[in-house]
């Protein structure tokens, strides 16, 4: 297992835009994390399928299952593919109209060392911020 702590980031838009952008399907589309699938198991906790394609990698399909703990974060628990056993928590701190993200989380890579699994997980995690923070400025654009 690969610890990884990943904080600094922030958001250009207030906490209660993140969550609403969270449990939008219509709004929260990324290029390179194709759903392949979701299921709902209770009212906070939603299974993803997903395959997740990244610069010079193959694309990996992942079964995760994410819990959300609104407004604070959710957790996410790898339960099928290469990073099964991983266990992530993304937490999110109010800062006026932009909010803070931190990822902390232990990670595993099928076939990886410990030091491509960190550069992996952080280059999925820049992209999937990257991704987000584009499509909340687009939606911040359109709703003012």
């Amino acid at each position: 297992m690969v610890y990884v702590l990943d904080e600094g980031s922030e958001f250009d838009a207030p906490l209660e835009r993140i969550w609403k952008y969270l449990q939008a399907e219509d709004e929260h589309e990324h290029r390179a994390i194709k759903r392949i699938s979701v299921e709902m198991q209770g009212e906070n906790t939603v299974v993803v399928e997903n395959e997740v394609t990244m610069e010079n990698l193959p694309p990996v399909r992942n079964k995760i299952k994410m819990t959300m703990f609104p407004p604070f974060g959710f957790v996410q628990e790898y339960i099928d593919g290469p990073m099964a056993g991983s266990k992530a928590f993304q937490y999110y701190t109010p800062k006026g109209n932009k909010t803070g993200v931190t990822v902390v989380g232990n990670f595993v890579g099928m076939g990886m060392d410990d030091d491509s699994v960190k550069r992996a997980v952080l280059q999925l995690l820049g992209l999937a911020f990257n991704e987000d923070n584009e499509n909340l400025k687009k939606l911040l654009t359109v709703t003012m």
